[in-house]
C-alpha cells in the first residue's frame, strides 16, 4: 500500500485528543482514589460539617457537630482555620479534607440575622461512616465509578481517533464524557488538593457535566449531514445554545480565575449570569426533545436507505436510553426528593446506551437495520446467555452437593474422594456445555454456519475448474445462496477494460464498464476488499471517475473483491447489499477472499487452457491449410509427362518445408517440340510457393507467343514477375527449348546454377558443358536485356538441372556438399535412367549431411537423348 500524506488537519485533530487524553486520564485517576479512599476509610476521612452557597459562603445547612459548635443556616463562613477565605471553594474544602475524624475546625463567620455579629465554632469533626460498606454501595460505587466513567471514556476516545476529522465524533467525545460525569463532582476530587491540577479538574468537570444536552443537540444538526436549516441560517442555534455554553463556561473556570484576583468582581458576575440559572435547568429537557424531533424528522425525510438505517437506530436507542432520565427530571422538578442508589444506577447505566448506539453508526461502514439488531441480539442472547447461565448453576449445585455429602461422611479420604468428584464433574459439565454450544450455534445460527461451510467448499471446489463460463455461474450462484446476496456480478479484464461478464439478480446485465487503470482497479490492486459507499463524502468512491461512480451505482456495489493472481488484476467481483441489509463481516470477507482468490487462480488457469486450445486449433488449422497448399503446389509440377521422341527426362522436387519455392515444369510446344524450366524462388514457404504458381502461370502464357525468340520470352517474364510481386521477391530461373527433328537445344539461364550437359562420347572434350548464357535474375528489376544460348545434343548426351539446395546440401559442421562432389557422382552414374539418377543424386546428397536438417528446396530435372 502507498503511503499517503497525512493531513495537517487530522495532526491538529491527535494533538487536542492527545492532550484532552491526558488531562481526562488524570482527572479519572485522581476521582476514582479519592472516591476510593472515602468508600475504603470513611471511618477515618471526614464528612463536610455544612453545606454552602456561592459565592458568600452563606451556610444553607448544617450537621450536628456544626450546630453543636453554634453555627447555624444563614451564617457566611469568613476564616477557616484563622486563614481567611476569598471566593473559591477550595480556601474552604482544603482544611477540611486534610482533617481527620476527631481533629478540630476553627470556623469564623457572620451571622446577618444579628446585625452582622461575628461567630467563632469550634467544631470537632465527624466520620463519613462508622462501618464498613454496604453491598448496595459497593455495586453502586463500581457502576458509577469504574464502569460507567471507564465504559464512556474508552468509547469516546476510541470513536474520535478512528474518526479525528469527523466533528460527529468529536461531539460524541464530548457527550460520553459529560455522561460520566453526570452523577456529579466529587468535591474532594475537585477542591480537596493543593496542586497545579486542582484548577484544571475545578474547571473540567463542571463544563462537561453541563454540555451533554448541548451535544445532543449539535449531534442533531450535524448527523448525517447538516440540517437543511442550519445551512440556511448557521447562527440560530447559537442564540439557543450560547446562553447555556456562557453560563457553563462562566460557572467555574471563569469564575474561579476571577475571585481568586478580585472577589468582589466574582460576586458581580455571579449576580449577572444569575438570569441563566433558570434557562440552565429547563434546557436540558428542552434539548432532549429538540434533538429527539430532529432525528424523528430526518428518519421520516431521509431517502438513502443506509443513513435512513443509521437514524433509525441512533433514534430507537436514544429514545431507549433517554427515556428513563426524562421521567427522572420530572419527578425531580416537581418537588425534593431522595433517590436510592438503586433507583439511580439504572438511570444512569441506560444513558450508556445512547452513545454506544452513536459510536455504532458514526464508525461502522454500513448499518444494520433496528429489527436485524434485535433479532440477533435477542437470539445470542437466549441462545449462548441462557446456556451459560444454565452451566453456572449446574455446576454451583453440583459442587455444593458434594461438598454437603463429603461434610457427612466421617472419613477424611470418603471427604477428599466426594470433593474430587465434584470438581471432576464440573470439569466434563464445561466440557458438555462446550459441546451443547457450539450445536446451538449451529442449531440457532444455521444460516451462518451454512454460509461458512458453502463459501469454504466453494473456494476448494472452483480449483478444479477451468471453463470459464460454468465457474462464473457457480461461484456467483453459491455466493448469492450462501450471504443472501440478490445481486452479484463478475466483470472480466477484457484489453483494458473490466467487462460484465456475468450476473445474478439483475433483469438484465447491466450495460457498464470499468477502466483497468481506474480508481476502483487500482484499489483492488492495493487492497484484499473495497467497501462501495457512494453517499459517504469521506469515501474512497469520491476519487474515481463519474462513469465509475455511475457503474457502480448501476451494479448496486456495496463490497467488490479482487480477482488477481501474482498482482495481474484478471476480474472484479461486486456483491450488493444483503436482503438481511447485514453488512459483510470480518468472517464474511475472509471466506469472500479466499473463494475470489481461488477463482481468479481458475479464471486465469481457464485463460490459459482456452488460449491453448485456440493456439493448438489454430496450429492444426495452419497445418491443414499448409497441408492443402502442399496438394496445390504438388498439382502444379508436371502430373505426366508429354511423349518425346528420342528424349527420355523426369524431374523431382523435395522442398525444405510442406510448401517450397522450387519449380520445374515440362511444356509441350507446337512441332513436338518440348520446353524444361527449372527456378528457385527466393525465401520460403506460402510466400514463395505463391509467386511459383504466379512465375509457372506468366511462363505457360509466354510459350504460347515466344516462337523461338528466348531471350525476348525472358525479359517479358521479369517485366511480369517485377510488377506481380514485392520488391524483395525475385526467382533464379532456367528456360530451355528442345526440339527432337534437330536435337538441338536452346535456352536462356536467368541467374539460375547452371545446369550441365555430360557428352555421350566420353572421349569428347570437353565432356561437360555448362549452360550458363542468360541474364540476371528475374523479378529483381524492372527492364532486362537477355542473351540466348545455343547447344546441339547427340545421342546419350545428358542434361542435368538442378537448384542450390542440391549443391549446397550442408552437414551438421556446417559444409556443403558442393559440385566438386556432384559432379562425380554424375559422371559415375549417367548411364542411369533419369528416375534412378535423380534418386542416386539425392542419396548421394543425405549420405553427406548425414541426417542434418535440410535447410532448402531440392530440385532436379534429368533428360537423355536416346
Amino acid at each position: 500500500m502507498t503511503n499517503q500524506p497525512f493531513p495537517l488537519r487530522a495532526k491538529v485533530g491527535y494533538t487536542v485528543l492527545l492532550l484532552l487524553f491526558a488531562v481526562v486520564a488524570v482527572y479519572r485517576v485522581i476521582d476514582f482514589t479519592e472516591r476510593l479512599g472515602d468508600l475504603v476509610y470513611g471511618h477515618i476521612h471526614v464528612r463536610e460539617p455544612f453545606d454552602f452557597d456561592l459565592p458568600e459562603f452563606n451556610l444553607v445547612g448544617v450537621e450536628p457537630e456544626a450546630a453543636a459548635a453554634g453555627l447555624r443556616a444563614g451564617d457566611v463562613v469568613v476564616a477557616i482555620n484563622g486563614a481567611r477565605v476569598h471566593a473559591t471553594p477550595a480556601d474552604l474544602w482544603v482544611p477540611i479534607y486534610k482533617a481527620s475524624a476527631g481533629d478540630r475546625l476553627t470556623v469564623e463567620a457572620v451571622r446577618p440575622t444579628e446585625g452582622r455579629r461575628r461567630v467563632t465554632a469550634s467544631i470537632a469533626l465527624s466520620p463519613i461512616r462508622t462501618g464498613g460498606p454496604t453491598v448496595l454501595e459497593l455495586v453502586a460505587f463500581g457502576i458509577l465509578n469504574v464502569v460507567l466513567p471507564l465504559s464512556c471514556t474508552v468509547l469516546g476516545f476510541w470513536v474520535a481517533a478512528a474518526r479525528v476529522t469527523d466533528r460527529r465524533a468529536w461531539l460524541l467525545l464530548a457527550l460520553v464524557l459529560s455522561l460520566a460525569e453526570f452523577g456529579g463532582g466529587y468535591f474532594r476530587s475537585l477542591y480537596g488538593r493543593e496542586d497545579f491540577f486542582q484548577p484544571v479538574a475545578a474547571a473540567y468537570q463542571p463544563l462537561l457535566a453541563n454540555l451533554w444536552p448541548t451535544a445532543m443537540l449539535l449531534f442533531a444538526i450535524s448527523f448525517p449531514e447538516r440540517l437543511a436549516l442550519d445551512r440556511k441560517v448557521p447562527w440560530l442555534k447559537w442564540i439557543v445554545i450560547a446562553p447555556i455554553v456562557l453560563r457553563v463556561v462562566a460557572l467555574n473556570p471563569v469564575y474561579d480565575f476571577i475571585a481568586r484576583r478580585d472577589p468582589d468582581a466574582a460576586r458581580r458576575l455571579d449576580q449577572a449570569l444569575m438570569p441563566t440559572e433558570a434557562y440552565l435547568g429547563t434546557s436540558y429537557g428542552l434539548f432532549i426533545l429538540l434533538f429527539l424531533l430532529i432525528m424523528g424528522y430526518r428518519t421520516i425525510t431521509e431517502r438513502q436507505p443506509d443513513a435512513r438505517r443509521r437514524l433509525r437506530l441512533l433514534l430507537t436507542g436514544a429514545a431507549l436510553s433517554v427515556t428513563p432520565m426524562l421521567a427522572f427530571l420530572l419527578l425531580v422538578a416537581s418537588g425534593p426528593r431522595s433517590f436510592a442508589d438503586w433507583v439511580i444506577i439504572p438511570v444512569l447505566g441506560s444513558l450508556l446506551l445512547f452513545p454506544l448506539t452513536m459510536a455504532y453508526v458514526i464508525v461502522v461502514e454500513r448499518a444494520m437495520d433496528v429489527r436485524v439488531v434485535v433479532r440477533q441480539g435477542l437470539r445470542y442472547i437466549l441462545a449462548r446467555g441462557t446456556l451459560r447461565g444454565l452451566q453456572f448453576v449446574v455446576s454451583s449445585a453440583t459442587l455444593a452437593a458434594a461438598i454437603a455429602l463429603g461434610a457427612r461422611s466421617a472419613s477424611l479420604i470418603s471427604q477428599v474422594l466426594l470433593i474430587g468428584a465434584g470438581v471432576g464433574a464440573i470439569v466434563l459439565i464445561r466440557r458438555f456445555a462446550d459441546t451443547l454450544r457450539e450445536r446451538v450455534d449451529r442449531r440457532f445460527f444455521r444460516e451462518a454456519y451454512d454460509a461458512d461451510q458453502i463459501l469454504s467448499d466453494l473456494a476448494s471446489e472452483v480449483r478444479t475448474m477451468i471453463e470459464t463460463r460454468p465457474l462464473l455461474e457457480t461461484v456467483t450462484r453459491r455466493i448469492a445462496e450462501a450471504l443472501h446476496v440478490p445481486r452479484v456480478a463478475i466483470l472480466l479484464n477484457d484489453g483494458g477494460t473490466l467487462a460484465v461478464a456475468h450476473t445474478v439478480g439483475f433483469e438484465a446485465p447491466p450495460d457498464v464498464t470499468l477502466p483497468a487503470s481506474g480508481a476502483t482497479a487500482s484499489r483492488l490492486q492495493r487492497e484484499p476488499h473495497a467497501r462501495v459507499r457512494l453517499d459517504d463524502a469521506d469515501s474512497w468512491v469520491q476519487t474515481a471517475g463519474e462513469g465509475e461512480r455511475r457503474a457502480l451505482a448501476e451494479l448496486q456495489s456495496e463490497l467488490l473483491l479482487p480477482l488477481s493472481l501474482n498482482q495481474k488484476l484478471v476480474g472484479v467481483m461486486s456483491l450488493g447489499p444483503k436482503r438481511s441489509e447485514e453488512p459483510f463481516s470480518g468472517h464474511d470477507l475472509r471466506l469472500l477472499g479466499s473463494v475470489a482468490t481461488q477463482t481468479g487462480l481458475a479464471l486465469e488457469n481457464s485463460r490459459l487452457t482456452a488460449q491453448v486450445g485456440l493456439e493448438i486449433a489454430e496450429r492444426e488449422k495452419r497445418r491443414r491449410e499448409l497441408e492443402i497448399a502442399r496438394e496445390v503446389q504438388e498439382r502444379l509440377f508436371p502430373q505426366s509427362y508429354p511423349p518425346v521422341p528420342g528424349l527420355e527426362f523426369a524431374g523431382f522436387c523435395r522442398p525444405a518445408l510442406a510448401i517450397g519455392g522450387d519449380y520445374y515444369d515440362f511444356v509441350p510446344l507446337e512441332g513436338g517440340r518440348l520446353g524444361l524450366a527449372i527456378g528457385d524462388i527466393s525465401g520460403k514457404g506460402i510466400p514463395a510457393a505463391l509467386l511459383m504458381a504466379t512465375l509457372r502461370a506468366f511462363l505457360r502464357g509466354q510459350t504460347r507467343r515466344s516462337r523461338g525468340e528466348l531471350a525476348r520470352m525472358m525479359s517479358d517474364l521479369n517485366g511480369l514477375v517485377y510488377e506481380s510481386s514485392a520488391s524483395n521477391r525475385y526467382a533464379t530461373f532456367f528456360y530451355a527449348e528442345y526440339d527432337p527433328a534437330t536435337r538441338h537445344l536452346g535456352y536462356v539461364n536467368a541467374g539460375h546454377n547452371a545446369p550441365v550437359v555430360l557428352r555421350g562420347d566420353r572421349a569428347a572434350a570437353p565432356d561437360l558443358v555448362r549452360l550458363d548464357t542468360g541474364g540476371p535474375v528475374i523479378g529483381l528489376l524492372p527492364e532486362c536485356g537477355y542473351e540466348q544460348g545455343e547447344v546441339q545434343l547427340a545421342q546419350g548426351d545428358l542434361l542435368v538441372a538442378f537448384t542450390d539446395g542440391v549443391s549446397e546440401a550442408m552437414n551438421a559442421a556446417q559444409e556443403e556438399w558442393g559440385e566438386e562432389r556432384l559432379m562425380p557422382l554424375l559422371r559415375r552414374a549417367r548411364d542411369e535412367p533419369p528416375d534412378m539418377l535423380m534418386a542416386s543424386i539425392m542419396a548421394g546428397a543425405d549420405a553427406f549431411v548425414h541426417g542434418a536438417p535440410q535447410h532448402d528446396d531440392m530440385t532436379l530435372v534429368v533428360a537423355r537423348c536416346l
